[in-house]
This record gives C-alpha cells, structure tokens and sequence, in this order.
C-alpha cells in the first residue's frame, strides 16, 4: 500500500498508441453521443486522424474539453443524473485512468478490493468471500456505502490522485478535465470508479486487522461471531463519517449469507 509516487506519466496520455488503445476501450461500451452530436461510427470514419490530432493538441497543450450533455434516468428505485462527455474527451478520461490505475494498483488498491479495477470482477469478490464463510467467518458485516461518487470537492479529487501520482502536467490535465464535469465524480465519467475507489482508500487502510472484501462501494467484513460482527460495524460506521461517507441505511445490514447472496446489483 506504499511507494513512490510515479512521475512522467503524460506520455502515457498523450501519445498515439496509448490514445487508440484508449478509444478502442471507450468503444467496447455502448454509449449516446455527447452534445457535439459525434457518435463512435463517425469516430471510427477517420479515426488515424483524429487520434493523431488529438495527440498533438494534447503534447501541445491546446486541447480543450467539450461540454458534456446531462442526462437523468430512474433505475433501484431512485433517479439518477449522469454526465455524457464527448467521444473526444471520453477517450481522454479513458487514457488518463489507464496511466493512473497503474500506478494505484501497485501503491493504492489492497488486494481484498474488487470491482473499478482491471481483472477483478464480482466473480473474485465472491470466491474470496466464500473462503471466508467457509473458514468460520460466517457473520457478515455487509454496508453499501451511500452516494458513493458524490459530496467530492474538486480540490480533494486533485489531491487524492496526487497522493500518488507527481506529474504536474497530468494533475494539470486532470484538473481541465475535472472542472468541465458537472461534478469531479460525475456517473458517466471514465474517470469515476477510479475515483470513487481513492475517494474510500483511507478507510481501506483503517481496516487492517479486518478480515474484508470490497467490491465496489459495498464494504463485507467477515466475523466468527455477533458480538465482533457488532464491533467491527460500528469501527466500520465510524470511519466512513470521518471521511465524509456514511452508510446506505437500507442496504446495510449484519447477517448470516451464502456468498452467492453479497454484491448484488440493486
């Protein structure tokens, strides 16, 4: 969970090779035009140019950020506003995530967190959680954190990726492009799960000793009996509201599941 801070990554931003690597990611979801109306077909039209263009505007210090169209939908009961950037600055998002993460997955993320990371999908989360019902461990502090990716101010979004990351130029960038979202951890976001997971990094670090899975912003903890279960959730509660966070009410909860039952959507 420590080490160097990485310096010189905007060539991993910037150049051609990571950018096509970016937009062929980018491309792999299904998502509507932003407000300049260019959908990934007419990307792909002329897509060597474009990438090369954006990559000189990028190594120069010209490119500037669209305006991202705001969309609102009902989904678990609730409404939910997210952010549309261009295809441009989604491949930009893209890029700047893929140079980070790496850095975070070496310094930042502990190895019980899954989900918002390369190769770590829910499968993992419950074949890990299995193991530890199966040790003993079968009473479950289970907390889904509330509003996650929200009530983050721009400053403390810069800050948590400076943490580890030393690269004027790419915490230059990352600020342009926070600062054109309607908010730092705005849904719709490339850049939103890696920051929603630095956002909760602290109280991953106050959980050693824990026997934990996060997947996602749903915390487990894993406990051999009621009492230590009761604990561990208070210890839990606590540390979210010291850093800004509290839990989901509804959806939090210690209980006696099989592992198939934890990290379900909605």
């Amino acid at each position: 969970m420590s080490g160097p801070a990485a310096h010189s990554l905007m060539g991993q931003v910037t150049g051609e090779r990571a950018l096509k690597r970016a937009a062929r990611q980018c491309m792999g979801r299904s998502g509507a035009p932003g407000a300049d109306g260019m959908s990934w077909r007419a990307f792909r039209q002329d897509m060597p140019a474009r990438i090369t263009a954006l990559s000189a505007a990028l190594s120069e210090g010209s490119w500037r950020t669209g305006t991202p169209r705001i969309e609102q939908f009902d989904a678990w009961g609730k409404r939910h506003t997210i952010a549309i950037p261009t295809v441009t600055d989604r491949i930009v998002h893209r890029a700047l995530r893929n140079a980070v993460e790496a850095v975070l997955q070496r310094d930042a993320y502990p190895p019980w967190m899954y989900g918002w990371r390369p190769r770590a999908g829910r499968p993992l989360a419950v074949a890990a959680a299995d193991r530890h019902l199966r040790s003993g461990r079968s009473w479950v502090v289970d907390v889904d954190v509330a509003a996650a990716s929200t009530g983050v101010a721009l400053e403390d979004a810069i800050t948590s990726v400076a943490r580890f990351v030393h690269d004027g130029s790419l915490l230059a960038l990352l600020r342009r492009v926070l600062t054109a979202l309607p908010d730092p951890l705005a849904p719709g976001s490339g850049l939103s799960p890696m920051l929603t997971n630095l956002r909760m990094t602290p109280v991953d670090l106050k959980l050693a000793g824990h026997t934990a899975v996060r997947m996602t912003d749903n915390y487990t903890l894993f406990c051999s009996a009621i009492p230590e279960a009761e604990r561990a959730y208070q210890h839990l509660v606590a540390l979210l509201h010291a850093y800004g966070m509290k839990p989901a009410s509804v959806k939090s909860k210690i209980w006696r599941p099989n592992a198939e039952d934890l990290y379900a959507a909605g």
